[in-house]
């Protein structure tokens, strides 16, 4: 049923007010960001050729989906001059990580076989690797190990702060789990979180098979043009586990909401005013249930379910929200949110199958704001 024009009223001063961020704030951010990124990846790759001194923007601010302030950046630091290499699940690995960090044989005891959506990554001919690739620093055998990977590069990101003169406008968080090497960098206006993704590119390789041969599902949606896109761009793999490399579809993603309402639609729109209403109301604690990443999912995946433009012009704003709120409600309360490209993960879920929330507290939340708001959204808009 179609929604009054007031809902629309109130969802575009609530963008206008709420979620839109000063331009002017977001140039002098990533201005700063960048002169401080550039000065340690550029020391980085000077101490090890094999981390690339280029940056290469992901996240929210570089699909435009970024909210309130300028304050997260993310970005990605490939691999170099990589061999051939290998991506594999079935072959077993005698070895792990111990207590310590350090790698451990493990005769006639093989490692689990990866989860869904994991894999490792291997040389693939001893003959083809580069002089630079030589070292045993970041493999085992000929697998190329997260653990090792990650490690290194904070290592270096370490000294770097140290040897740059950077260390009074620059911290790094000592969480690590994740995948990311994570900066705190202080402006004297706000502190700015700054996320650095070591990965390993596919080298050309393209999707997976396993998502080749079943995507895209729709043949509406996403447009031939974007399909082929996202084909070529293909996948990166990232440190998100010791020993199990996680394919990433980050770039992909970005392919897809890349000029999305070109046809004077309010798709990132819709993503965004979720975004803001997950921070405001939705998800206060500090392990949130709902991370920005399930919008974004729900998003693709309504953008598949009503593929028309005319589904999302402007004046269908409240329509499509209503219907957003309406679908995470349904992802809450079945606790089940398909990844876009691999359905068979459910993003609620941690790597063993385990619910992320598991006395259901954080779901029972949600639901309820949820509720709220599709009883009376205009409460949750009012500046």
């Amino acid at each position: 049923m179609p929604v009054d024009a007031t809902l629309i009223d109130g969802l575009n001063y609530y963008t206008d007010n709420q979620v839109k961020i000063s331009r002017d704030e977001t140039k002098d951010a990533v201005r700063r960001v960048l002169k401080v990124i550039e000065a340690i990846l550029k020391y980085v790759n000077g101490k090890d050729q094999r981390f690339s001194h280029q940056v290469y923007s992901s996240g929210s601010y570089a699909s435009g989906l970024k909210v309130s302030k300028p304050d997260e950046f993310d970005y990605l630091v490939q691999l170099e001059a990589l061999p051939t290499l290998h991506w594999s699940s079935s072959e077993p690995r005698y070895y792990n990580i111990n207590g310590t960090g350090q790698i451990v044989r493990t005769p006639g005891v093989p490692l689990p076989s990866p989860p869904e959506g994991y894999h490792h990554v291997s040389f693939s001919n001893s003959s083809q690797v580069k002089p630079i690739w030589h070292s045993e620093d970041m493999k085992v055998d000929r697998d190329l190990v997260p653990f090792k990977v990650r490690s290194l590069f904070k290592g270096f990101v370490q000294e770097a702060i140290r040897n740059c003169d950077l260390r009074e406008s620059v911290r790094l968080y000592n969480k690590t789990h994740g995948p990311a090497v994570t900066l705190r960098v202080m402006t004297g206006k706000a502190d700015i979180s700054v996320d650095l993704v070591p990965t390993v590119p596919d080298g050309g390789c393209g999707l997976p098979p396993s998502v080749l041969n079943n995507w895209p599902r729709s043949p509406q949606w996403p447009p031939r043009h974007k399909v082929e896109k996202v084909r070529a761009t293909g996948t990166d793999s990232v440190a998100k586990d010791n020993v199990y490399w996680l394919t990433s579809f980050q770039r992909c993603e970005m392919v897809l909401l890349e000029d999305i309402d070109k046809d004077g639609g309010c798709r990132k729109q819709c993503l965004r005013i979720l975004k803001k209403l997950r921070e405001d109301f939705w998800c206060r604690s500090t392990k949130p249930v709902l991370s920005s990443f399930h919008l974004k999912t729900l998003l693709l995946w309504e953008c598949e379910k009503y593929p028309d433009a005319a589904h999302w012009s402007r004046d269908k704003l409240g329509d499509r929200v209503l219907g957003l709120v309406r679908e995470l409600k349904k992802y809450i309360k079945e606790r089940r949110c398909r990844h876009y490209f691999i359905p068979k993960i459910n993003l609620f879920e941690d790597k063993y199958g385990k619910l992320k929330d598991p006395d259901g507290r954080g779901f029972d939340f949600i639901e309820g704001q949820l509720d709220e708001f599709l009883k009376e959204p205009r409460r949750f808009l009012r500046g």
